[in-house]
């Protein structure tokens, strides 16, 4: 799945703001994980910070992405700030299209005295950031609702079961096979029976197994 976990901005090496997880902040769910959860923020911080001053010191620039095998960060650096995204599976340019606008509004409500990083008030850009972070998980929720649609509307099961079998169903299975008619796709069942199309698919492999279903695809 793709994700942002993780802003850090830095100046002078010490982060000065950090959101972790940054799905916690636009749903206000606790209860969310992210890789770096657990971990020491200012640990991290000094961690990117050292990559990017030894690329500065050899005179290579700031680096745009450091990736390990399970996150990548990218940077940004501007007016003295030093920006870092930590993702996973997120396109490029969409990561420096997102940090180029964190940076910009960051560093415009410095410059309009809307923020003070001596302070640590950082409210008022919390909910600027929202709007920037909302507007690219909306987007992204949508790419991958159509790619569910396109990937599992053309699986069609068909139900070979007989009457007799049915019967001795339960109530919900017997609810299922009747919708497993030949004509509505594994989306169309998803929609119906509120579960994830790759769960549903999963069940109805099994009954595959046993001959009570064929998935077809047109």
């Amino acid at each position: 799945m793709a994700d942002i976990h993780n802003i850090f901005i830095l100046k002078d090496g010490i982060p000065v703001f950090h959101v972790n997880p940054v799905r916690e902040l636009i749903q206000n769910d606790q209860n969310l994980e992210s890789k770096t959860k657990n971990l020491d923020s200012a640990l991290i911080a000094g961690f990117l910070s050292a990559i990017a001053s030894f690329a500065m010191e050899i005179g290579i620039g700031i680096p745009i992405t450091y990736e390990t095998s399970e996150m990548k960060f990218s940077f940004l650096s501007q007016s003295d700030f030093l920006f870092i995204l930590g993702s996973s599976n997120v396109i490029d340019d969409e990561l420096q299209s997102i940090i180029k606008k964190v940076a910009d509004e960051f560093v415009a409500m410095i410059l309009r005295g809307n923020l003070n990083v001596k302070t640590s008030d950082f409210s008022p850009f919390n909910e600027i950031l929202t709007q920037i972070l909302a507007g690219y998980i909306r987007k992204y929720d949508l790419l991958e609702e159509s790619r569910l649609i396109e990937e599992y509307v053309q699986l069609i099961p068909q139900s070979h079961i007989i009457p007799e079998t049915l019967e001795k169903l339960s109530e919900t299975r017997r609810a299922l096979f009747k919708l497993i008619d030949g004509e509505h796709s594994i989306y169309d069942i998803s929609q119906v029976t509120k579960q994830h199309p790759r769960d549903l698919l999963s069940v109805l492999r099994s009954y595959t197994k046993s001959g009570l279903i064929s998935i077809e695809k047109p």
